[in-house]
């Protein structure tokens, strides 16, 4: 054993690890080729792998690959807190970056826009080009582009279905570019499929074949049209970091010996060939995952990922199966989905099964209330503003929820002056109310299935119709101080934005890292979600993010169920508490 890896050993025994803990630091140490830590949640994988380090010979030529930002900063402190400064952190977004700044003879500095493709269609010759595309794709959803001039409705709905085809464009592109897709029809059809973004009923109509070519004929124009502008002017975004480098065949100026992968069961494939560009010939990999928190399947990560890696590599794979996050009772829960996970804790812990009326109630500073869908979390933030109870969300979720709520409304309707007249309010909302009806019903005949049809149609509506209720509350309480319907949303955003000691709200896949004493997870009941249509990895990820809840209550864990309407009634006054 070299006496200076000998040395850093004896230095951390006091350190209490387990015995799977110190057979990855003897594979570190003494073992040869690449591994793979199977890492159950709350295993202290991050402690383990930065222990790792301590083993590893030339610590120069050592890579930490982290999965964001944050994670790289925190990694960074820790491992100038352990004094080992030697260790090299970075995204895999930071190190793509990195070799387009290697390979860089533009004479123009690299520039990010996250929004790129998105402004790139607002470009007037591209425009001109997609017209024809987005006209036939007009037609083929049952609307007139001709009509546009004298026929209002029309005008909406294909203003409308121009920005939902924008939106998807958008969408194909980040996957496509994520996933390395080949540029062909047959592998553009497969990954559009995979990835859900034409759902079932879009496939099962009799056009889809030919709406799919157009999608495939705008998207070879707006990816040409956005490679040709990063050559160019080197203006990239985040997803071009990892693909640019792998189209263009670019090699990073330096490489290294020993690379650490985390989270390495959400890459994508274009992240993972980025993280392999790095490593030296001859050198080994340490990745460390958890395929039971493969969560991220609908950003372009590979589902399979963990076992590509293994399987890519030639890894050995080294289990990490105590968890000391979790009591018991909450152990006993996630063995359920992950058979092998082991509490380390002694404590039994909190169970609780409550209806979703009391959550409002009984949730305190600090505690955090997750949640599969969305729309679960938007209906009770109305609950929370309404009690005058200020939460967090995520910036990007306040982002999108307050989008949701303008979204209703056109910009003039926005800027509409609000007056003292309680009927103000109705006749705007009689207005939208039509406008939106007729769309939902518009967009509504795809659906074959008549009672399918019928039940999302009354379902968008009593959405459409909480959102309005929600909105109207606030201008009559908030009209002595809101001019506008926007100055009432800045209002709403300042609620969900708190910052000190706040109830925080989060959908599961934005929670996942996150623990906290006391954990609400919102209709429990309904979890693993299932809806028609979905393929086999979007079940399994299902199955796993019910693992991700579960596993982030480090005492008290609140399972949240949604009410039966007759239920509700026999409560009498509580049906007052209900979020919608």
């Amino acid at each position: 054993m070299n006496s200076s890896i000998h040395r850093e050993r004896k230095r951390y025994t006091k350190m209490i690890f387990t015995a799977e803990q110190h057979t990855i630091f003897d594979f570190v140490q003494e073992g040869k080729g690449h591994g793979i830590i199977d890492a159950v949640a709350g295993a202290g994988k991050t402690t383990t792998i930065m222990e790792c380090a301590r083993f590893v010979p030339d610590k120069d030529n050592t890579l930490f690959c982290a999965f964001n930002t944050s994670i790289a900063k925190e990694i960074a402190a820790k491992f100038r807190q352990k004094g080992i400064h030697q260790v090299t952190v970075k995204t895999v977004h930071a190190l793509g970056r990195q070799i387009l700044v290697d390979n860089n003879s533009t004479g123009y500095p690299i520039k990010l826009d996250n929004r790129k493709y998105t402004e790139l269609l607002k470009n007037g010759l591209l425009q001109n080009q997609l017209a024809p595309f987005f006209e036939k794709l007009a037609r083929l959803n049952g609307l007139r582009p001709e009509a546009v001039e004298y026929d209002k409705r029309q005008q909406f709905a294909v203003r409308g279905l121009y920005f939902k085809i924008q939106k998807r464009l958008v969408d194909i592109n980040q996957k496509y570019r994520s996933t390395l897709t080949k540029d062909t029809l047959i592998d553009f059809e497969e990954m559009v499929i995979h990835f859900s973004i034409f759902n079932r009923l879009d496939i099962e109509k009799k056009g889809f074949k030919h709406e799919l070519k157009l999608y495939y004929d705008c998207h070879k124009l707006l990816l040409d049209a956005g490679n040709e502008m990063s050559k160019r002017t080197m203006l990239i975004d985040f997803t071009d970091m990892l693909y640019l480098p792998v189209r263009w065949k670019l090699a990073p100026v330096q490489q290294y010996d020993f690379l650490f992968i985390d989270e390495c069961q959400d890459l994508s494939k274009a992240q993972f060939a980025i993280a392999a560009k790095y490593g030296k010939q001859g050198g080994r990999i340490l990745a460390v995952g958890d395929p039971k928190q493969s969560i991220y399947g609908f950003t372009g990560a590979d589902i399979n990922s963990f076992d590509r890696v293994k399987t890519y590599t030639k890894a050995q794979e080294l289990p990490l199966t105590t968890c000391f996050r979790c009591p018991q009772k909450v152990i006993e829960i996630a063995k359920s989905i992950r058979t092998d996970i082991k509490g380390n804790k002694t404590t039994e812990g909190e169970i609780h099964t409550i209806p979703i009326h009391k959550v409002s109630r009984m949730a305190k500073p600090g505690d955090l209330i997750i949640s599969r869908l969305k729309s679960g979390l938007v209906l009770l933030v109305f609950n929370f503003i309404d009690k005058n109870i200020k939460v967090q969300i995520h910036e990007d979720e306040a982002t999108e929820f307050i989008g949701e709520l303008k979204n209703i409304f056109k910009q003039e309707e926005l800027q509409h002056k609000l007056t003292t007249n309680p009927l103000a309010f109705e006749k705007l909302r009689g207005v939208v109310v039509k406008r939106w009806e007729w769309l939902i019903k518009k967009n509504a005949e795809r659906i074959m299935d008549a009672t399918e049809r019928a039940i999302h149609i009354k379902q968008e509506l009593a959405y459409l119709d909480k959102k309005l209720d929600f909105i109207h509350k606030k201008v009559e309480l908030w009209k002595s101080d809101c001019a506008t319907l926007t100055h009432v949303l800045k209002k709403i955003k300042a609620y969900v934005s708190e910052k000190d000691n706040p109830i925080r709200l989060s959908t599961i896949h934005r929670a996942k890292g996150l623990e906290e004493n006391r954990v609400f997870i919102i209709d429990y009941d309904k979890m693993p979600y299932d809806r028609p249509g979905f393929q086999e990895w979007e079940k399994t990820q299902e199955v796993n993010l019910k693992y991700v809840a579960v596993t982030r209550a480090k005492e008290a864990l609140f399972l949240v169920e949604t009410m039966k309407m007759e239920e509700l009634k026999q409560e009498g006054s509580l049906f007052d508490d209900m979020p919608f």
